[in-house]
């Protein structure tokens, strides 16, 4: 991956966390189950976050961007449910999500959110009926198979992590959220009240089958435990100091408990004594679910799900391929169950769980940047070598492969046709067929490139780690070292014609050439923030974008830079100038930022995301595309400014002696079909009646 998502890029260590400044989204995703980028476990996750709940307004809309890139949508999910007719479910996530199926899951909808919240915990009841739970106190309920939903009055503003329901006709039901919060609903959900828990613990499951007999797993390793409807409460910790992530009841006073460090836990006691399954291995365990009293299935770190036939004594582990982290499991039987997880993964199996499929389309690998050669036809970068192309405004993205596996993390093209990609490793790739198929040049060095720019077909430099500065006349095909005069990483470039050019990095770091990189000078600029994107007019006027929220502006090339007001304190990632007074910027936490006064002030759009932007492109009008995490491509639906795009201008000495060469319509040479991803699930074919 190019950058790291919380704060500085990968050579400055581990981030920090800042609780006032993380989404109440991503709290909760690391609450179920994910690590952030440093490797910091979803355990050290749990612990700080049962510490310390801040929550931070995300910029959502339902209207101005859609998906492209994954399909139906790329936020996290946290939780999913079908009705007992194994057709009608629903999923549900960050940033408002809400996804609705009839079929089984072979087609979603989004539905509409009336409230700005974060989404943790779903039931369905039947094929009308379905209840969801989720931050400051949010219950919302649908009684239309999930075409509308309605706000559900409680009693409380806590933060609220899971839903159940049993009994008769499931009229009983149960929430549990932090500090201890407990709802109890006996009318089927229309009314809630609070019941004292006796604890104070951040509770993020409750699974019940009668009603009376409930257990709720808490964050710090505690179950708690009732017979009597929620009269009184036990409690006991059967994983130890280890934390806990899930628990399903399977009688009136048998459970299963999941957490850390592979801890599975029976009890047939109502919790006074607990059995420790051995799983052999020590996985960090996300999500459990019994399907009936022996069959169950358990979700871990690594990507794995363990099934047991005999209660949760014994486990056998089976591979999901891609190994993703799935958070929330739902089985209809024995056969049909659901999982969800990163990146708006949706996984069905037909087979018990020993074999998945995917219910939700498009990779997922990180896009770390991206260029649109015309309105229509366009080439995206990533992790893992991959590249994609579209000839259709990004309704339709295809994989090309690359022949590296190395993270690409820059890609420009010098016309229609001729365009290099650099990446981690020194790999620099270059294509002469609009990116339909790439070759590899020899770029003398093992740094990560992290930038790079083209000022003719065979003049280029690329720069990345620990300073280095690369330039080719070859056209890329092979590349020499200069001396930069810092050891910063330099995360991007800009050349204006074969002498002038900017470079910028860590630590503030600005540097400019004017004989074609053989010398380097240090801007005059008094910054200590990493600077990570350029963005130029023309070769005059540029914008740079940082940590922290960092706009800066030059006039003359970037010799000297000034400090604008930013409504931000997110990192920004990448910058486009698209006239003499317009740019946009784009960021962490779905930050998109654009100004029509030459950056005297910045406005904040709405996004329908909060997940990390690493690039942007602007054409105008609708054609406005951002890109980032889990292959999010994301697209306007309504013109983001009124002003015309205007494109960079083009300095004389740039101007070619024959005209360049037009961008048109292409197919990869070789299509990557399966991209290494989990297979798709296709709906079970009717039988022919007789």
């Amino acid at each position: 991956m190019k950058r790291c998502s919380m704060m500085q890029p990968r050579n400055s260590g581990p981030p920090k966390y800042e609780p006032g400044r993380f989404e109440l989204s991503l709290m909760s995703y690391l609450w179920r189950s994910l690590r952030i980028c440093s490797g910091v476990s979803v355990i050290a996750a749990l612990a700080w976050l049962a510490g310390s709940l801040t929550v931070v307004s995300a910029q959502r809309t339902s209207m101005g961007w859609m998906w492209q890139n994954p399909l139906p949508q790329g936020n996290p999910l946290h939780a999913i449910h079908f009705a007992p007719d194994r057709l009608t479910g629903v999923a549900v996530g960050s940033d408002d999500t809400i996804l609705t199926t009839t079929n089984g899951g072979f087609a979603w909808a989004r539905a509409m959110s009336p409230v700005d919240a974060q989404l943790n915990g779903v039931f369905v009841l039947d094929q009308r009926s379905a209840y969801i739970v989720g931050s400051r106190g949010t219950v919302l309920a649908t009684t239309n198979s999930g075409r509308e939903w309605r706000v559900i009055s409680v009693p409380t503003r806590d933060h609220l992590l899971g839903i159940t329901f049993g009994g008769g006709e499931k009229r009983t039901g149960w929430i549990v959220g932090t500090y201890g919060c407990i709802l109890r609903s006996t009318d089927g959900g229309r009314t809630w009240e609070r019941v004292s828990s006796g604890t104070a613990s951040q509770l993020i499951a409750i699974s019940s089958l009668d009603g009376r007999h409930v257990f709720s797993a808490a964050a710090d390793g505690t179950v708690i435990y009732t017979a009597d409807a929620g009269a009184a409460w036990s409690a006991s910790t059967p994983c130890g100091s280890s934390t806990l992530s899930g628990i399903a009841a399977t009688g009136e006073g048998s459970a299963v408990a999941v957490g850390s460090s592979g801890c599975i836990a029976v009890t047939g006691d109502g919790g006074r004594s607990w059995r420790r399954a051995e799983l052999y291995s020590r996985p960090d365990l996300l999500a459990v679910e019994m399907a009936d009293g022996e069959f169950g299935a358990v979700s871990d770190s690594n990507g794995s799900i363990w099934l047991t036939a005999d209660g949760g004594l014994t486990w056998l582990p089976f591979s999901v391929r891609t190994s993703p982290r799935l958070v929330s499991i739902h089985f209809a039987d024995r056969s049909t169950g659901w999982a969800v997880g990163e990146n708006g993964l949706i996984l069905r199996t037909d087979a018990g769980g020993a074999a998945w499929q995917r219910q939700s389309e498009g990779g997922r690998e990180d896009v770390n940047d991206l260029v649109f050669l015309d309105d229509e036809i366009g080439v995206a970068v990533g992790s893992r070598g991959r590249i994609w192309l579209t000839n259709d405004a990004g309704r339709q993205w295809l994989g090309v492969f690359s022949g590296v596996s190395s993270g690409l993390n820059a890609v420009t093209f010098y016309d229609g046709q001729r365009g290099w990609a650099v990446g981690d490793k020194g790999v620099v790739l270059r294509t002469i067929n609009g990116g339909a198929s790439w070759g590899k040049g020899v770029s003398n060095t093992t740094e990560d490139l992290l930038g790079v720019s083209f000022v003719t077909e065979r003049i280029g430099y690329a720069v990345g780690s620990g300073g280095t500065v690369l330039k080719t006349t070859t056209g890329g095909a092979y590349w020499e070292t200069l001396e930069s005069g810092t050891r910063n990483w330099l995360e991007d470039v800009r050349f204006f014609n074969e002498d002038r050019g900017v470079a910028v990095g860590d630590r503030g770091t600005v540097i400019v050439t004017a004989d074609g990189g053989l010398s380097w000078t240090k801007a005059a600029i008094a910054l200590t923030e990493n600077l990570y994107g350029l963005g130029f007019y023309d070769d005059k006027l540029g914008y740079a974008v940082g940590a922290g929220g960092i706009l800066l502006r030059t006039t003359d090339g970037g010799l000297s830079w000034s400090d604008l007001e930013s409504p931000t304190t997110n990192n920004l990632f990448a910058v486009q100038a698209f006239s003499s007074t317009g740019a946009i910027a784009v960021g962490e936490l779905g930050t998109v930022l654009v100004t029509e006064n030459a950056g005297a002030s910045w406005g904040i759009q709405p996004n329908i995301t909060s997940k990390l932007l690493q690039a942007v492109v602007y054409r105008g009008s609708r054609s406005v595309w951002a890109a980032g995490r889990g292959g999010m491509i994301l697209k306007r639906t309504e013109p983001l400014t009124p002003r015309p795009y205007s494109p960079a201008k083009v300095p004389p000495t740039l101007r070619p002696a024959a005209p360049r060469l037009l961008p048109k319509v292409r197919t990869p040479i070789v299509t990557i079909t399966d991209d290494g991803d989990i297979p798709a699930a296709l709906p079970p074919k009717k039988e022919k009646d007789n």
